[in-house]
């Protein structure tokens, strides 16, 4: 604001600068010192007029930035409800378009042995372990806290990052992390949930090469301790069979 009053301050000294004056200690006006150089009332216009419109285009520049930003937490949020009638939504698997693709190698299934969360909640709960963000790259829901067969890209899986879901360098390096809400030491997990994580396993696989054989359940590579995940009655065989 204090800008701004100079500036029309200024202006108004600028088009009638015979009005300047000071007082004297005697509390007399007498006219201010005229400068050796004197500026053309105009041109000293001017030059505040382009000096608050270099700054308003500054701003407006600033705010188109902001807005063209990545928004990482909308990355959360998961598509509709699977149906078997819907095309894949491929704008799930979107990236930064300013980071090269990580070199996938395996995709890693988990369960999040609890009856419900979601992307938003997992990675509310990685954050206050320590964690940057969500470790998995993708949650599917099971229709509590998240749609039935809704899938959520995380942060990582948008700027191309290592997970934080394998206990093994190798497969958070190179595996990207799907993670199924449900605890499958219990129950199976929804039709939904399989129908859209198969879809999703076969878009990962054939967009980066992936051999159905490098699709392992999080029990099979863990290290440093043993793992029931992704549970007892996940059929990881029955879904490596549909993965052409």
């Amino acid at each position: 604001m204090r800008f701004f009053t100079d500036f029309f301050s200024g202006m108004r000294t600028g088009l009638h600068p015979s009005n300047s004056s000071y007082p004297t200690r005697r509390g007399n006006k007498a006219r201010a010192p005229q400068s050796k150089h004197k500026i053309h009332p105009v041109l000293d216009v001017l030059v505040r007029a382009g000096a608050l419109a270099l700054c308003v285009g500054l701003g407006a520049l600033a705010f188109y930035a902001a807005s063209r930003a990545p928004n990482v937490p909308h990355s959360l949020q998961p598509t509709p409800a699977w149906s078997a009638t819907t095309p894949f939504p491929e704008e799930v698997l979107a990236t930064d378009a300013s980071v090269p693709p990580r070199d996938w190698r395996y995709i890693v299934l988990h369960h999040s042995a609890s009856l419900r969360g979601s992307a938003e909640i997992f990675d509310q709960a990685h954050r206050q372990r320590g964690w940057r963000c969500l470790g998995y790259h993708f949650v599917i829901g099971n229709g509590i806290d998240q749609p039935d067969g809704g899938i959520a890209a995380g942060p990582r899986w948008y700027s191309q990052e290592a997970g934080a879901h394998a206990n093994s360098a190798e497969y958070n390096e190179h595996g990207i992390g799907i993670c199924l809400v449900g605890n499958f030491d219990e129950q199976a997990p929804s039709p939904a949930q399989l129908a859209a994580a198969r879809a999703l396993i076969q878009r990962l696989c054939d967009r980066y090469h992936i051999p159905s054989t490098e699709i392992y359940g999080h029990n099979q590579i863990r290290k440093g301790g043993s793992t029931a995940c992704p549970g007892k009655f996940f059929p990881l065989k029955e879904l490596k069979a549909n993965i052409h």
